[in-house]
């Protein structure tokens, strides 16, 4: 399984934390953290594919997904 930092813009309090969370969690992705503007998840997909999925739920929520960086 792969673990991958997400960049996220939206994000502007503790409610929108939980929120990405939640919405992460139920897409799917094993999610390690959550912080403001930034999240890592595991997952077994490639980065080209999280940043397709989880781009496509977060956008559906009014976040932006910029970025997903393999670590």
């Amino acid at each position: 399984m792969n673990t991958y930092r997400l960049k996220i813009d939206g994000m502007g309090c503790q409610h929108c934390v939980s929120k990405v969370t939640n919405i992460l969690k139920e897409s799917g992705f094993e999610v390690v953290s959550v912080e403001m503007n930034d999240a890592k998840i595991k997952s077994d997909m490639t980065p080209a594919t999280v940043l397709k999925q989880a781009g496509e739920v977060l956008e559906d929520e009014g976040y932006m997904l910029t970025t997903v960086i393999a670590e």
